[in-house]
């Protein structure tokens, strides 16, 4: 005969991660930042769109002016072309002389600006060749292996953290926490108070780039429900015994510190399921449902959310929100797509780059309804960039490549950072395939952010440790 089972509340605590969304809202391992001011009526959300698979950045900013470079290694023939007939040239007001072009299958629908019109309207602005980097780093010193370089280089999971971690010597093994959450443990109590709905909240599964040492990121469905499995919104007796006799448990006083502190993670958790589950399933406002009108791709499902959360920000108690949304397919070795006249075909990565398009353009037009678009923004990340030589039909694996910043308080109609030069085997060239070494290091991109966010300049390092190795943690691109 089997040993009996006790269901102790300290197992019961251990098992209880069937609560998809559980965020540890505190934790005894503080991390000892200085103390904020908390500004009031101060709010500011940051949006990150994660674009898995690693993005042709080389696709997403094409230069218009010097065409004939782009041309000379990407002809037609090559499968990855866009037509120049089809490109509406903008140029950058700190590149004089310049100019360049965003792919034209970035369209948006409902009457919403395009993210061409958005950055020719300055408020889009684009980050240029930035990239995972340990030190700063030229070709001859990776040639050389003079300098040190990111971990597991080219991989698409190593990468993906380091992007997220904005700790280039991270892998996946080592799983260090992610600047998201490290802002969060910088700002969530002294901006949104002990007791609020976790600041950071995520569309897209669980990911490094929200967990903090002392906070953690809520997983999120776009709609219906979430909570602990088997609960219901009308349950019957027995599934309300059982959730009466949960909350006795997660309730009642334990004097061992780390049952404690589990016990008002779940608290929190479910405390935050019964804010969230009305506002993701509530009437959608017209602010909301007017921009994304039609739009159901994954992306446009995630951000209607967010809005939805940003919109009800009051409801939550939070003065600072930061979210994570992601739309993958962008591993395209094969089946990338060219992009030419009469009919240009959207299918491939023209397809997901419309769904982009579209979906932020309805976000930001959102906001600018919910009249938040100065304290709102969006930014994008990937793995990493994509040669610029193709493979036939698509193409491989790079590193430094071109991200999007949207939002009100963007300098946008700006290049930031330095555009590569686009010679294979030049000086900017790992190799002879167009693979950028980045000018730009993830640390400087998130800490311009962090710091329009609220995190003081003092307590960047603390943010993104490595961010000392470069020239700058202000990029300049926000407001």
């Amino acid at each position: 005969m089997s040993a009996p089972m006790f269901f102790s509340r300290r197992r019961f605590l251990r098992q209880a991660g069937a609560f998809s969304a559980l965020s540890l809202a505190g934790s005894l391992d503080l991390l000892g930042l200085s103390s904020a001011s908390a500004q009031s009526g101060d709010y500011k959300a940051l949006v990150c769109v994660f674009l898995f698979g690693g993005v042709d950045s080389n696709s997403i900013v094409i230069p218009y002016g010097d065409y004939a470079t782009y041309n000379a290694v990407r002809p037609l023939a090559t499968n990855v072309n866009v037509a120049q007939s089809l490109l509406t040239p903008v140029a950058p007001a700190n590149l004089a002389g310049q100019t360049f072009a965003l792919h034209p299958a970035f369209t948006a629908t409902n009457g919403n600006a395009t993210l061409t019109s958005l950055f020719q309207g300055g408020r889009l602005a684009v980050v240029c060749n930035a990239g995972t980097l340990v030190e700063p780093m030229t070709r001859a010193e990776y040639r050389s292996n003079a300098k040190k370089r990111p971990a597991q280089l080219f991989s698409h999971s190593d990468q993906q953290q380091q992007f997220q971690t904005a700790i280039s010597e991270a892998s996946v093994v080592t799983a260090p926490t992610g600047w998201g959450g490290r802002i969060g443990d910088r700002l969530a109590v002294p901006m949104n108070g002990q007791f609020a709905t976790p600041i950071g909240m995520s569309f897209a599964g669980a990911q490094a780039f929200l967990t903090g040492r002392t906070v953690r990121g809520l997983a999120l469905p776009t709609a219906g429900n979430f909570g602990y499995t088997g609960d219901s919104t009308t349950p019957n007796a027995v599934q309300r015994a059982r959730a009466e006799a949960r909350a006795e448990l997660i309730g009642s006083i334990d004097a061992n510190a780390m049952v404690s502190s589990s016990q008002a993670s779940m608290g929190a958790a479910l405390g935050a399921s019964q804010r969230i589950n009305p506002i993701l399933n509530g009437t959608l406002p017209s602010a909301i449902s007017g921009p994304f009108n039609g739009l159901n791709s994954g992306l446009a499902n995630q951000l209607r959310a967010v809005a939805r959360l940003i919109n009800n920000r009051a409801t939550l108690g939070q003065r600072r929100q930061i979210f994570f949304v992601s739309i993958g397919g962008f591993d395209t070795h094969s089946g990338q797509g060219s992009f030419q006249p009469p009919n240009p075909s959207f299918q491939g990565m023209a397809g997901l780059f419309q769904q982009i398009g579209q979906a932020l353009a309805a976000f930001y037009q959102a906001t600018v309804n919910m009249g938040v678009a100065n304290e709102v923004t969006t930014f994008t990340l990937s793995d990493f960039n994509r040669t610029f030589k193709p493979n036939g039909a698509g193409t491989d694996h790079a590193w430094g490549g071109h991200y999007l910043v949207m939002g009100g308080g963007v300098q946008g109609g700006r290049f930031y950072g330095q555009y590569p030069s686009l010679a294979l085997a030049g000086p900017d060239d790992t190799d002879s395939l167009g693979r950028w070494i980045p000018t730009t290091s993830i640390e400087q991109y998130g800490a311009t952010l962090a710091r329009w966010f609220g995190v003081p300049d003092a307590d960047l390092v603390q943010v993104f440790p490595g961010v000392g190795r470069f020239a700058t943690s202000n990029l300049g691109f926000m407001a």
